[in-house]
């Protein structure tokens, strides 16, 4: 079981990403890693979607005690809406935006306490660790995957 301070080195790998990133010209972070994919830019804004959503929840739970994970009610629509929201940015902007949004979310995960943290949320199959570790650290290394993969197969 991982504590706090694991997860959040985990988080913080995006971080490392993102500033790997920054080195890279706005035509390698627009270009689709696929045809049909999503581009680099694409991915950053989507996980910062769902960065966002989460210190929101993360948020409420320290100030209520509670906090629902459940699946969004339209999953599709808030990836396009998120997607679409760093498609208004300049891509560093965006690189920037997420990095300041992954540290928020390590800043108020820090406010947990420990022993909330691996305790079973009513009404949800998951503790907040295990959520993080299957909704955020494994989605984080999929995506860092296709990055790393895209951009060592574009040099």
């Amino acid at each position: 079981m991982a504590t706090i301070s694991d997860v959040s080195r985990e988080l913080r790998r995006l971080i490392d990403l993102i500033s790997r990133l920054t080195h890279y010209s706005e035509d390698v972070l627009c270009k689709p890693i696929e045809e049909g994919k999503w581009s680099i830019r694409d991915i950053i804004s989507h996980i910062m979607g769902w960065d966002k959503d989460f210190t929101e929840k993360l948020d409420h739970f320290i100030s209520s005690g509670e906090v629902m994970l459940d699946e969004h009610p339209d999953v599709q629509a808030f990836n396009e809406a998120s997607v679409a929201y760093g498609r208004s940015m300049k891509p560093h902007d965006l690189l920037q935006e997420a990095t300041l949004q992954r540290e928020q979310l390590i800043l108020i995960l820090s406010k947990v306490p420990e022993a909330a943290f691996t305790k079973p949320i009513p009404g949800s199959p998951y503790t907040l660790e295990a959520f993080l570790q299957d909704m955020f650290i494994h989605h984080d290394k999929h995506h860092e995957g296709q990055i790393i993969s895209y951009l060592q197969s574009h040099q």
